[in-house]
């Protein structure tokens, strides 16, 4: 549902869900969501916010007769896949590292 959102309302990016934590009483769902190109992810993750009241709507269709009670659903930016380019870059030498210039 988030993918189909993103291909309506932001053409040209890629928005995947990296997981998901629910509390144990099912009230919260932390949503963590890599966004590539990276360039405006901090505009889309507020797009998303925006709609976060439609995603638990279409939540609640969908599992309606499986869950009593439909989560509160929080957006967040997964950092960890920027993180791990940034890592490979400077392993493949694409960045400058003052410990070996000096």
């Amino acid at each position: 549902m988030l993918r189909q959102w993103a291909k309506e309302n932001t053409p040209g990016v890629l928005l995947s869900v990296s997981s998901v934590r629910v509390t144990p009483d099912l009230s919260i769902a932390r949503v963590n969501m890599s966004i590539f190109p990276t360039d405006d992810k901090m505009t889309i993750l507020e797009k998303v916010k925006e709609q976060t009241a439609y995603f638990r709507g279409e939540l609640g269709d969908k599992v309606r007769h499986q869950l009593r009670k439909i989560p509160e659903v929080i957006f967040y930016i997964d950092e960890g896949y920027q993180h791990m380019e940034e890592i490979e870059k400077c392993l493949r030498g694409e960045v400058d590292n003052p410990i070996r210039d000096k």
